[in-house]
């Protein structure tokens, strides 16, 4: 029973000498070097809180300001409304066909047969074909358009 004792003890100091000498599999890494963690806000143009928005237009007082070429805040300059590209359609023809007028219109490589309520690409809708144009609505900015014939 003592050489079991004796055992079991060696075996334990062996054990704990061995798991001391062990290497971690992955080394720590260094430490990092100082980051300049200081935060820099855009300046906010807190009078822009004090002027009533024109109707329908949205002030957003988080927008950086304009900058000229010489680093200083521009002043007075307005956003410009979107507008629709131009149209890319080309007129081909138009055809009768049982008292219903069809218009033949190309884009690109392709072609299209278009009456009213058609809607081409996702961006553009058919809202009248007649004799002397075709009206679409830009459905992106809901801007009507015309293409005469």
């Amino acid at each position: 029973m003592r050489k079991a004792l004796v055992s079991v003890a060696v075996l334990a100091l062996v054990a704990s000498v061995v798991v001391g000498v062990e290497k971690p599999s992955h080394p720590a890494a260094p430490p990092a070097a100082r980051i300049d963690a200081r935060v820099r806000a855009p300046e906010l143009d807190l009078s822009r809180l004090e002027r009533p928005a024109e109707e329908g237009a949205t002030v957003d007082v988080f927008a950086t300001p304009e900058v000229n070429d010489d680093g200083k805040k521009a002043q007075g300059k307005k956003q410009e409304t979107p507008t629709a590209p131009p149209l890319p359609f080309a007129y081909l023809g138009k055809m009768l066909e049982d008292g219903k007028l069809a218009v033949f219109l190309s884009r690109g490589g392709e072609s299209y047969s278009v009456k009213p309520g058609d809607t081409i690409g996702g961006e553009y809708r058919i809202d009248a074909v007649t004799d002397k144009e075709v009206t679409f609505t830009y459905l992106p900015l809901k801007t009507k358009q015309r293409l005469p014939l």
